[in-house]
């Protein structure tokens, strides 16, 4: 069934006619040699980051879920805690006493206390759900970086959780399966006022939810198949850069509209990006193997 025109006027993205076209971005190209691997983080699996005028956050995705502050100039752990009720944590985003958090295979956003990580409440994510691959997906990526420390053992399952299927292309389920792949949610979140710019995968779209009402205002569509984190371009919030993993590339959406304007290509050889965020012009951004790395921002 045809959307309406009204909903179609409302949500201007909401009915993807095809998958993005990208070729007539224009497009800026990191060196090989600009990638710079700074340092270790404070725990084995980073899977996001955030700036304020503490320093910079990074989100922990091993089973504990530690949100640690740093001094980013040397990677030096200023304090943390582990953050009450998330499971495999995918973002993070400081909003004064709030910090929220994409608890990525529960599918929730979760909202803790930012200064103890104790649990406030938490929230259901828009196009939550299993990934899927198209024609179009270029191959996924995988870090050229060793393990910063030894593995990280699974979190445990959780009573009525469905633990068997795969996450990506879900495909041909076991003939015995009751119910389909649990799937994934949100892997980063942007705060702007009262919006929450949320980047969910599995829907390949970024959802701009009104936190109070939890009602999504907007939606845009993605780069590709695995976006990861955002940072905000510029302190008054009008752009933002969204990359995606496997592109291995940031792209400069308008807050607004979330039209794309523009690509920044990082090398072959870099890590793979999880985290990111924008701190003195560089962008400083995590493996999820326990590196931070960056690039100075090209003019």
């Amino acid at each position: 069934m045809a959307a309406s025109a009204p909903v179609l006027a409302a949500f201007p993205k909401l009915a993807f006619a095809a998958l993005p076209n990208l070729s007539g971005l224009r497009t800026r190209n990191v060196a090989s040699g600009a990638i710079e691997v700074l340092y270790k983080t404070p725990h084995a699996k980073p899977n996001g980051l955030d700036v304020t005028s503490e320093g910079m956050w990074i989100m922990d995705q091993g089973p504990e879920n530690y949100a640690s502050l740093i001094n980013p100039q040397n990677g030096n752990l200023i304090r943390e805690y582990t953050c009450e009720g998330v499971r495999s944590a995918s973002g993070i985003a400081i909003d004064g006493d709030t910090a929220w958090i994409g608890s990525t295979y529960n599918r929730l956003i979760i909202a803790v206390d930012s200064r103890t990580g104790k649990l406030k409440a938490k929230y259901s994510t828009p196009g939550a759900g299993q990934i899927y691959r198209t024609v179009a997906d270029v191959p996924g990526r995988r870090t050229n970086l060793k393990p910063a420390y030894p593995p990280v053992p699974p979190p445990p399952p959780v009573p009525g959780t469905p633990t068997t299927g795969g996450r990506q292309g879900a495909g041909r389920q076991d003939d015995a399966a009751q119910v389909g792949p649990a799937g994934t949610g949100a892997h980063c979140i942007l705060v702007k006022g009262d919006l929450l710019y949320v980047a969910v995968p599995p829907a390949r779209a970024i959802f701009v939810i009104d936190k109070n009402t939890w009602v999504v205002q907007n939606m845009f569509q993605t780069a590709g198949s695995r976006p990861h984190d955002m940072a905000w371009s510029n302190d008054a919030k009008t752009h933002f850069w969204a990359s995606d993993s496997d592109l291995n590339a940031f792209f400069l959406h308008d807050a607004t509209t979330g039209v794309m304007s523009e690509r920044l290509q990082l090398p072959s050889d870099s890590p793979v990006i999880h985290g990111a965020k924008l701190w003195n012009g560089y962008m400083y951004n995590c493996d999820d193997v326990g590196w931070m790395f960056r690039f100075r921002m090209p003019a």
